[in-house]
């Protein structure tokens, strides 16, 4: 089992048609950053062509632990489909590992390991959409706030400053207190300095005022075909507005015109109230399998907690 070269890693990533932000060496590194863990690209050599499985390690209960960071799609990048030996050889592989493979409804190559998750995302499908009026597929009710952000004054911009970064990171925080218990995530500062350090071709840190105040605003991410959203924060005070239906607006518009594919509105972390908020702007759901392998100690723990629940 070899690592891949970086070089390497960003060629596959770039050239492969179905992969997404989360698969190049950039998202990674920051990743790495934040979970203290190491990159952990693994390179698998075929006669026709190599092929890179992306993952993140760090050391638990004596044992390397490989996963997906931030549980984003982790898979196969390559440009070419590989035949179902070459899949089984990488499979063969991660059964000897303890891993955490999220996989991606995008892939043209999804591997398995261990027991399967099921996963789903909402995703607007581009082609379809004419970016003067993103909102006719959308149900009545964001298509009446975004008439109320219009009538408002509501403006979108992408951000260009240090000054926009830190009025985001405070919406986040209030955010934060608003979600309460329903919190999925907290992510620390430093990371939404490096995300800042990012090209803008793979990002735009998207933002909604009102009356020179920051309403609300998205962190979306480019890759090829796919665009989409990552986080996102809004002001309790403001929601009323309909600026976060105004950000979905401009943002949609924007990728269906710079030809992306699909507009990708990610997981809700199966808050129910989220996910119907997202698909009432005319997403479909695309579902996948991620894998969960336990080897070793952490596998007899694994294994053993799960016998006591169904006992």
């Amino acid at each position: 089992m070899k690592p891949c070269p970086v070089d390497l890693w960003e060629s596959l990533a770039r050239e492969d048609e179905s992969a997404t932000f989360f698969q190049p060496p950039a998202w990674h590194r920051i990743a790495a950053r934040h979970f203290r863990a190491e990159s952990a690209p693994l390179l698998f050599e075929f006669p026709d062509g190599p092929a890179c499985l992306p993952l993140l390690r760090d050391r638990r209960w004596g044992r390397w632990r490989y996963f997906s960071p931030f549980g984003t799609y982790t898979a196969v990048v390559c440009p070419r489909v590989l035949s179902v030996e070459e899949r089984t050889v990488i499979e063969r592989v991660l059964s000897g590992l303890n891993v955490h493979l999220v996989s991606s409804p995008f892939t043209q190559n999804p591997v398995r390991v261990g027991t399967g998750v099921s996963g789903h995302t909402p995703v607007v499908t581009l082609p379809a959409i004419d970016p003067s009026a993103p909102e006719r597929s959308w149900n009545p009710d964001p298509r009446r706030k975004l008439r109320m952000a219009r009538e408002a004054g509501v403006t979108i911009r992408i951000a260009s400053s240090r000054t926009d970064w830190d009025a985001y990171f405070s919406l986040y925080e209030k955010s934060l207190q608003r979600w309460g218990q329903n919190t999925t995530s907290r992510y620390p500062r430093p990371l939404f300095d490096q995300c800042a350090t990012l090209p803008s071709a793979s990002m735009h840190l998207w933002v909604a005022e009102h009356d020179g105040r920051m309403a609300a605003g998205y962190i979306a991410f480019y890759h090829g075909r796919h665009a989409g959203i990552w986080h996102g924060a809004s002001d309790p005070e403001l929601y009323r507005l309909g600026a976060v239906q105004a950000l979905y607006a401009h943002m949609i518009a924007d990728a269906a015109s710079r030809q992306f594919t699909v507009f990708d509105l990610l997981g809700s972390g199966g808050i129910a109230s989220l996910e119907a908020f997202k698909k009432s702007f005319g997403a479909d759901t695309l579902s996948y399998v991620s894998s969960l392998h336990r080897t070793g100690v952490i596998g007899l723990i694994a294994r053993s907690v799960s016998r006591r629940r169904r006992s």
